[in-house]
């Protein structure tokens, strides 16, 4: 169990920092003004993409968990035997804390984009850690 508690704290340390440096990257260019244009005006979808890059910073992002959830799978799930109950929960318990605290840190600060912005760390995360779990069984266990 304290193996378990460990592989999940990995993947939520991880991937909360990585998180956090890749949204800033995205938002590097950005100000208070361009935000909201974002919810208040009609723009391009392709300028919105171009302007911010917050696809290529999502996926570098959904990578990036990707290797962690590989290696954590790969050198502590599959080497110390957890079912898939242990397993889901280091996929599911890591978004939902992390979700949860992006909402209550950020939440005075434009809720609806930290909303988005939470959504994108839990699905991002949720999608990558199970793709590399089930990976790493198709190819080791």
């Amino acid at each position: 169990m304290g193996m378990l508690m460990i592989a999940i704290a990995i993947g939520f340390f991880s991937s909360i920092i990585i998180f956090f440096i890749m949204e800033e990257m995205s938002l590097k260019d950005a100000d208070f003004s361009d935000m909201k244009c974002l919810v208040t005006k009609e723009l391009s979808m392709d300028e919105c993409l171009n302007k911010y890059s917050t696809i290529k910073y999502m996926v570098m992002y959904v990578g990036i968990v990707f290797i962690i959830g590989f290696l954590v799978s790969s050198q502590i799930l599959i080497p110390n035997h957890f079912d898939l109950g242990f397993n889901m929960a280091y996929v599911f318990l890591p978004s939902m804390i992390g979700s949860l605290i992006i909402l209550i840190v950020k939440w005075r600060f434009q809720p609806l984009i930290k909303l988005i912005s939470s959504f994108m760390f839990g699905a991002g995360y949720m999608g990558a850690s199970a793709f590399a779990l089930a990976v790493t069984h198709l190819f080791m266990a």
